[in-house]
């Protein structure tokens, strides 16, 4: 009787076990793109009692490049990568970041001689965005937005705002161009519709560049171009528009012939510049919308001094390939993609520099020069 009791109870036991193996997949961890399985040999990553999932952290740590020390004596694990020092006690509520003290909800444990600990904290001190997915008990770590791993980003403050390159051949909307003040000599401000391709090559704009002439102030003012590659077309005569000025502009490929495509940028109805494009099929083109402070000095996040307020846009419509039709460009999805250690599509660079006002406009200043009420 005792053996078949405990023959039951062991196999309810092993039953449980497969069930709950079978229903709870192992946690996984995916970053910039790589795919870390925990084991024997690494540790295992495990939900605690407060529904935390904890993970062994020198793996996880050293997959993004940093170097990892453990101090027995002050029971801490000193990690490092670049400019950026995460120190991380034992059983205490906070991790130091370069020597700053910030609050955790879970202390670090030691679990089978591995340091565990719930990894958003310190990932976001190493700049990375953290999601969990309880469906697939996945983590994915991406790196938030800096200069360096943003396409283009190096060239200064941005917003993109880009659609899937599934052809796109127009797009229109109503400008109400920014008010401006430079604050580094050399920077210039934009705001402009693009076309850009799978392959980089053939990628145009169509817009306004503010101009600057500190000699002539009556000239600091916006202009229409377009650009493709390194050809730059202001039309015959340059139109200067005022800061805070209200127009529509249409930003499209005429197919003249079977051989030939123009890119025309028309204002408030009027044609204004016409090229003959690179590019002959806009099939796999994709559409963006970029609001922009370009610098005469690499961007690093922190040097941009100048501001553009109250850009507002209204009224976007599209045409698909091939389409006369105008729609709502709401109805499409945004695209992003991190790819090749960069990120691409709709982005912001950098967020603290991207300020919504209620009204639906938006501006392009760093908070700490005083707002825009003090700057413009």
């Amino acid at each position: 009787m005792r053996r078949r009791t405990l023959f039951i109870l062991t196999f309810l036991f092993c039953m449980t076990f497969a069930i709950t193996s079978e229903a709870v997949p192992p946690i996984t961890f995916n970053v910039d793109g790589k795919a870390v399985t925990f084991n024997e040999s690494t540790g295992y990553a495990y939900i605690d009692e407060r529904d935390r999932t904890m993970i062994p952290l020198r793996v996880i740590l050293e997959v993004i490049g940093c170097d990892v020390t453990w101090n027995p004596n002050s029971q801490m694990v000193i990690t490092k990568k670049g400019a950026t020092e995460v120190v991380i006690p034992i059983g205490k509520p906070y991790i130091r970041v370069n020597q700053k003290e910030v609050a955790i909800d879970t202390a670090a444990v030691l679990k089978n001689g591995r340091t565990y600990l719930p990894l958003r904290a310190v990932l976001e001190a190493y700049k990375y965005n953290v999601n969990w997915d309880s469906d697939i008990q996945t983590i994915t770590a991406t790196p938030a937005f800096t200069p360096n791993n943003i396409n283009g980003g190096t060239t200064g403050v941005f917003l993109r705002r880009q659609l899937d390159f599934t052809g796109f051949d127009g797009i229109q909307g109503d400008f109400l161009l920014p008010k401006v003040e430079l604050g580094q000599k050399g920077d210039c401000p934009y705001v402009y519709f693009g076309f850009d391709f799978p392959d980089g090559k053939g990628n145009a704009e169509g817009g306004f560049q503010f101009i600057e002439d500190q000699t002539h102030p009556g000239y600091n003012q916006w202009t229409v171009y377009l650009r493709q590659g390194n050809d730059w077309r202001w039309g015959e005569s340059i139109t200067l528009l005022e800061q805070g000025a209200f127009l529509k502009m249409k930003f499209y490929a005429d197919k003249v012939s079977d051989t030939q495509t123009d890119l025309v940028i028309e204002l408030d109805g009027k044609e204004v510049i016409r090229k003959t494009s690179g590019i002959n099929s806009f099939a796999q083109a994709s559409v963006k919308i970029v609001n922009a402070i370009a610098m005469s000095i690499p961007f690093d996040g922190t040097n941009c001094l100048s501001a553009s307020v109250d850009f507002g846009l209204e009224n976007v419509t599209v045409s698909e390939y091939n389409q006369r039709e105008y729609v709502d460009i709401a109805k499409y999805d945004l695209y992003s993609e991190y790819k090749h250690g960069f990120w691409y599509g709709t982005v912001e660079c950098l967020p603290e520099y991207i300020h919504l006002d209620d009204s639906g406009s938006i501006s392009l200043y760093r908070l700490e020069n005083g707002g825009k009420e003090i700057i413009i």
